[in-house]
């Protein structure tokens, strides 16, 4: 079939054992790309091995079977993520396409829905605690690190997120003990249940973007007044589409208040200092930094290092230099929308996963 299209995936994706959906082909000498295992066909360790000992580090599927795929990336991400052979780059690809599948379904199942069904929920656990068995791994906060200065879009922001919030409590216990009181007097099990509930905020804390007009979501230019309006109702839609879910109260707080501001000028609700929610607080400082760091179709991404400088106030309104011509109006004053506690162990942090 000369029109067939194929797509390469890298061999540590294939678990061995497992009965794949799809054709797997391998390249050639001639450059033809040849059936190495059909679908339904149990691949072995040893037919594995010897794919990496003729030097085939990319095998390929049928751009028409990536659906199923794709199901089986995410039936298997644990599996993938524990594989020690493979690089930390290429779990991380393959981790961020099946998480922004999972976010981009949530999104459109919770619109179809009105709500947060508890099958979303569900998923949305999983992916936080494949994430989790990732980040404990020693090198994963260097693939972290990489995905830094990525295109911003709704669902691969909410990924970002996830990433960096798991890994920085991670880092950070004593926060995690704010957020819980009694979190010292927790066995293993409750303290990883509480760090994964943390992370299905950061993944779901836009959630009411579902019910934003796409038009007015994915706006190329700046926003108008009364767009800008709508734009801010969704915390409260979030709110609303969890409000039924078993989610933890902490979590819907997280979620209901990702914009409030320390100083008292965020939304919905102009909360302030500690009326705003440990986690939410933690939300709002890692939800402006990827905003900064990422590509988007009206403003190039920002150097790690400068985003930093104008989140702790270098370079904005007490500085009149040329540099601050290059700022965001929205940027001026940024500062007083944090916790600067929380936001020099945020940035301590981020040295450490650029080290």
């Amino acid at each position: 079939m000369p029109n067939r299209k194929y797509m390469s995936i890298p061999p540590g994706a294939i678990i061995p054992g497992s009965l794949p959906r799809f054709k797997i082909y391998i390249i050639s000498q001639s450059g033809r790309h040849i059936l190495w295992a059909a679908d339904g066909e149990k691949v072995t360790i040893e037919q594995l091995n010897k794919l990496a000992e003729a030097g085939h580090k990319e095998v390929y599927i049928d751009l028409e079977e990536e659906v199923a795929y794709e199901e089986y990336l995410e039936e298997h991400l644990g599996d993938i993520l524990a594989n020690q052979n493979m690089p930390d780059d290429q779990k991380a690809a393959i981790f961020s396409r099946v998480s922004t599948n999972v976010v981009r379904d949530s999104f459109e199942k919770s619109f179809n829905l009105g709500n947060v069904s508890p099958e979303i929920i569900k998923r949305t656990q999983s992916m936080v605690k494949k994430a989790l068995i990732f980040i404990a791994e020693s090198n994963s906060l260097n693939a972290l690190a990489k995905m830094i200065g990525h295109d911003y879009k709704t669902y691969e922001h909410a990924i970002k997120l996830l990433w960096f919030t798991v890994a920085f409590l991670k880092n950070n216990q004593d926060i995690l003990e704010e957020i819980n009181p009694c979190y010292k007097e927790l066995d293993d099990v409750k303290k990883r249940e509480l760090l994964e509930q943390c992370g299905v905020a950061a993944l779901l804390h836009d959630i009411g973007k579902a019910l934003i007009p796409q038009e007015v979501l994915n706006k190329k230019g700046p926003l108008n007044e009364v767009e800008w309006e709508i734009i801010k109702r969704h915390p409260l839609g979030g709110l609303a589409m969890l409000l039924e879910s078993e989610v933890p109260l902490f979590v819907k707080k997280a979620i209901l208040e990702h914009h409030e501001d320390f100083n008292g000028n965020g939304y919905p609700m102009n909360l302030k200092g500690n009326q705003i929610s440990v986690l939410a607080r933690i939300l709002r400082i890692i939800d402006v930094f990827d905003a900064m760091t990422s590509k988007r179709p009206y403003k190039d991404a920002l150097p790690p290092s400068k985003a930093v400088q104008i989140m702790v106030g270098i370079n904005s309104e007490e500085s009149k230099t040329q540099d601050c011509e290059e700022l965001d109006k929205r940027d001026i004053g940024i500062r007083y929308c944090f916790d600067e506690r929380l936001l020099k162990k945020f940035i301590l942090f981020l040295g450490k996963i650029a080290a």
